[in-house]
């Protein structure tokens, strides 16, 4: 049977519970970057003051809150218009193989008001199951390579 998930934006009550399934997300899939419940506020506050950056939609079927994503905008050139680009996407474990993750992506899709020209992801290399999901629902892999530089506090070192 197909849970049906209800989503809504992110309210502040809701943070305990954000922050948890945060933890357990780094937890089962860590980066290279840790996680810390001050970066959670950041984003949320981030977010919260500027929702044409970005969202945190919390996914909950009934009373029960099953996961979270967090979803941030960006002008593509090269696209032509708006992407939405999926920071983070949790279901919890109980919740998974129900349909949820399918009907969230669609959700994420049809949300902004403006017209996307697509939605971009990006996973952990041994994240196979996210990775094999991705590529169920249509996401390709692109020949440009995803390169990042850390500047840390702004600024960067001299030597």
């Amino acid at each position: 049977m197909r849970a049906i998930p209800q989503f809504r934006p992110f309210l502040d009550d809701d943070l305990p519970d954000l922050q948890r399934m945060i933890l357990a997300l780094y937890h089962e899939d860590p980066p290279g970057q840790k996680v810390s419940l001050q970066k959670v506020r950041r984003t949320v506050l981030k977010l919260s003051s500027h929702p044409d950056k970005g969202a945190i939609t919390m996914i909950h079927v009934g009373d029960a809150i099953v996961g979270y994503v967090i979803v941030i905008y960006y002008w593509s050139n090269e696209y032509g218009g708006d992407i939405a680009h999926i920071d983070e996407f949790y279901v919890k474990p109980a919740w998974r193989n129900r349909g949820i993750g399918s009907l969230c992506l669609e959700y994420i899709a049809h949300v902004k008001r403006i017209d996307l020209k697509g939605i971009q992801v990006e996973t952990t290399p041994s994240n196979k199951r996210a990775f094999a999901f991705y590529l169920r629902h249509g996401f390709k892999l692109k020949e440009n390579r995803h390169l990042f530089r850390s500047l840390r506090h702004g600024k960067r070192k001299k030597k």
